[in-house]
């Protein structure tokens, strides 16, 4: 059993629960507030991505030799790339083209908002987890 609790793949998922934990109680929140799909998935966003870099750089990917400002930048570009993808469809699905997801799914706008979230987290932390593996949280070459 603690083998699984160390397991690298296992504490990255639960670092993505609690991050995607974090983004929605954002999103749902602000969105309820503002009424605003790209404000509240940018809001939504940058809090989850301080949240993951925190629980990333010192549990998941703990034995990293790298600097944590090299570390934070490379993390936070993947991580806006990864936003920049949620905001356009938000843009087009929510803010300019809602009819497309509440309509053909018959859905209210914040259910619709809600499933897009959803189905953008599961692809977030696919990405995030290539990019943090491979790009950011590596072994410093000497």
């Amino acid at each position: 059993m603690k083998k699984i609790f160390n397991n690298q793949i296992f504490k990255y998922l639960v670092a993505g629960i609690l991050a995607t934990v974090v983004y929605f109680v954002i999103k749902m929140l602000t969105f309820a507030l503002l009424q605003n799909g790209v404000l509240s998935e940018l809001l939504a966003q940058l809090t989850a991505i301080i949240f993951a870099f925190v629980t990333n750089k010192f549990w998941v990917f703990e034995k990293t030799e790298n600097s944590l400002l090299s570390e934070f930048v490379k993390f936070t570009v993947s991580r806006l790339f990864v936003m920049f993808i949620s905001v356009a469809a938000n843009w087009y699905f929510v803010d300019t083209n809602p009819s497309l997801l509440t309509d053909t799914f018959h859905l209210s706008r914040n259910q619709a908002v809600f499933v897009l979230s959803l189905i953008l987290q599961v692809l977030t932390i696919i990405l995030n987890y290539i990019f943090s593996k491979f790009l950011i949280f590596t072994e410093k070459i000497r």
